[in-house]
């Protein structure tokens, strides 16, 4: 059996990918360089807490096993973070966003950053979003329904959905991803979207 270092599930020894989080089980020394490893096309139920003095969201895949969890720290209303944990309740990472709430970092246990979102200051024309890693630039897509927001690749491919219309319960959404990004990256985007345009 493969353990996957990222959410612990126990593979099978022929696999390529974790069936629980699609991460990749042949380049698990460390978290690599996004262009480095394809990851297997996924999806991904999150829900947030309702009753929480932070936001807390719990990520699952398809099968409900739950593979981290996203929590909103109280520490400076200056320097907001969202602290991220595996099953186990060992630190994963955190998503560190500065002042205006503008552009958040998704940084490793490691201390590595794997990916910047950043949101305009004024939103004039729909929500946008911009999601900066080694692999290049992720954009967001224009969307007529502001429950469903699309992240496409540089080269115009659609990365993943983050989308709360298909659950149509303002406390769950999916995430459905193809693989381009990593599960941490993917999971983390589409929690800190969430926090900037639907939590209060």
């Amino acid at each position: 059996m493969i353990i996957c270092q990222f959410c612990k599930y126990d593979n099978t020894d022929d696999s390529n990918f974790c069936v629980a989080c699609g991460n990749n089980l042949r380049k698990q020394d460390h978290f690599v360089k996004e262009e480095e490893v394809h990851y297997q096309p996924t999806e991904f139920q999150v829900e947030q807490k309702i009753i929480a003095i932070k936001p807390t969201y719990k990520i699952s895949d398809m099968e409900g096993r739950v593979i981290m969890e996203a929590k909103r720290t109280l520490t400076s209303p200056f320097n907001p973070k969202i602290e991220v944990k595996r099953p186990d309740g060992l630190p994963l990472g955190l998503v560190k966003g500065n002042l205006f709430r503008t552009s958040w970092k998704i940084i490793d246990a490691e201390g590595n950053i794997h990916a910047v979102i950043k949101f305009p200051l004024i939103m004039f024309f729909g929500k946008t979003f911009k999601i900066q890693t080694q692999m290049g630039v992720f954009r967001s897509g224009r969307s007529l329904f502001e429950k469903k927001f699309d992240a496409y690749a540089p080269d115009g491919r659609l990365s993943f959905v983050v989308d709360k219309k298909i659950i149509a319960i303002r406390d769950k959404f999916k995430i459905i991803s193809d693989g381009l990004l990593s599960p941490f990256v993917t999971c983390l985007a589409a929690v800190t979207i969430d926090q900037k345009f639907h939590s209060k």
